[in-house]
């Protein structure tokens, strides 16, 4: 997954139920998480071509996005912005737990779906919408526990009782 910077503040309900906020919206908002500063060691050059990398590759994979996208009834928009932040556009993405991909989809995840080649952009993209799309419906289309599961996955929020998992990459994601 593409690193993630900002806050995450919190503010609990008289019964317990957390809101979570990118900013203090009122004074009963807690830092939660203190979001990472963008690292400084990568040169201008270097920033560019990882620019223009990502531009290409949001260039080569938005139709493949918006087609899945539309036929699985998911928004085209939501779907970009995981593609965003799963893989930054690259297709052949390999994540550290071994996720693949521009939805950066674990393996049994892609097994599951049929994926027979997960670095295959069109596999790969239908594969995660129609994954998000289970998620949207199995959290009654709440946006914020489907991607919760997708991000730590679905025995994560079922195990913190149908609410967000209280990791910092999930809570940002």
């Amino acid at each position: 997954m593409a690193c993630a910077t900002g806050s995450v503040y919190v503010s609990y309900a008289a019964d317990g139920v957390p809101s979570y906020a990118s900013q203090r919206l009122d004074p009963s908002y807690r830092l939660l998480i203190r979001g990472e500063n963008p690292p400084q060691d990568r040169g201008t050059a270097s920033r560019k071509l990882a620019r223009v990398d990502q531009a290409a590759g949001k260039l080569q994979l938005t139709p493949l996005i918006d087609h899945y996208a539309r036929l699985h009834q998911v928004a085209p928009e939501l779907v970009a912005a995981v593609v965003g932040v799963e893989s930054g556009y690259n297709a052949r993405a390999v994540s550290p737990k071994g996720a693949l991909g521009a939805m950066q989809l674990m393996p049994a995840t892609a097994a599951r779906y049929g994926v027979t080649d997960a670095g295959d952009a069109a596999q790969n993209i239908d594969a995660g919408v129609r994954h998000l799309r289970d998620l949207l419906n199995a959290h009654q289309g709440n946006v914020a526990l489907a991607l919760a599961a997708y991000n730590a996955g679905q025995g994560a929020v079922a195990r913190h009782r149908g609410r967000i998992p209280p990791y910092p990459e999930t809570m940002l994601y």
